[in-house]
């Protein structure tokens, strides 16, 4: 789904480990590369039968964008969209305080502290696996909403096309969501988590604005963003969204 920025145009020239976090999250997410990962996977857990699913999984992230590039660029029947995307993004990042997607229109939450509005709060529902234990080799797999505040929005230049993601700020699942006695959502905004998953694909992002609870100024109430030429009350786009995992 297309997007386009509406304020804040920037380059940067972010750390190293952060652009490969966002280009790993491409990767997972795009379906020519699927077969790709499987492969890989199999090929990790192969050479350490004894790992758990968890190694597995460490490892994988670890090792899959290196073995990637190689096992692509070693194959002269790999499309050329497979190419760019193993070849990497560009080293500098074209940025946005402003982003147009969805039917919503986006802030950074620094763009949002500029405003009289809200527009930085975002939600989506990922399905992740969830170890007990580093040597938990049975993951419970959930599908559970996540909210949070867009801390930054980057365009990946693969050359020939690029790529939207958005730079989060997570709210703790476990200990900063709760659903009140009459079915509100709500969310303690200073519970941060997952600073190592940080990104997402822009367009798989919901708006949610939060209203602070009267009762209990610790806790926010979770409501919908007003979409672009659509009454909130009709879209139910906020329902039961399936994403590749958040966090794994």
């Amino acid at each position: 789904m297309g997007g386009k920025g509406s304020r804040g145009l920037h380059v940067i020239n972010p750390r190293v480990e952060y652009l490969r976090q966002a280009h790993l999250y491409v990767l997972n997410n795009n379906n020519k590369v699927l077969p790709y990962i499987l492969c890989h996977k199999g090929l990790v857990k192969e050479s350490n039968p004894k790992m758990s699913k968890n190694g597995v999984l460490k490892e994988h992230n670890k090792t899959f964008l290196d073995w990637f590039k190689d096992t692509i660029f070693a194959d002269d029947n790999a499309s050329k969209t497979l190419r760019k995307l193993a070849n990497g993004p560009k080293r500098n990042v074209t940025t946005w305080q402003g982003y147009d997607i969805n039917k919503y229109s986006f802030y950074t939450k620094s763009q949002d502290e500029k405003s009289t509005m809200q527009n930085s709060g975002v939600t989506l529902r990922a399905e992740s696996q969830h170890f007990a234990s580093v040597h938990d080799d049975n993951p419970h797999v959930a599908s559970i909403p996540h909210f949070g505040f867009m801390g930054e929005i980057w365009e990946l230049n693969y050359v020939k096309f690029t790529v939207c993601v958005s730079k989060c700020k997570w709210v703790d699942s476990n200990t900063g969501v709760q659903t009140d006695d009459v079915g509100f959502m709500l969310v303690d905004l200073k519970k941060i988590a997952y600073q190592n998953d940080p990104f997402i694909m822009a367009e798989q992002a919901k708006q949610v604005f939060y209203v602070q609870d009267p009762s209990d100024e610790t806790w926010s109430v979770v409501q919908h963003g007003k979409t672009i030429g659509v009454n909130v009350e009709d879209d139910d786009s906020y329902i039961d969204t399936y994403v590749s995992p958040l966090s794994t």
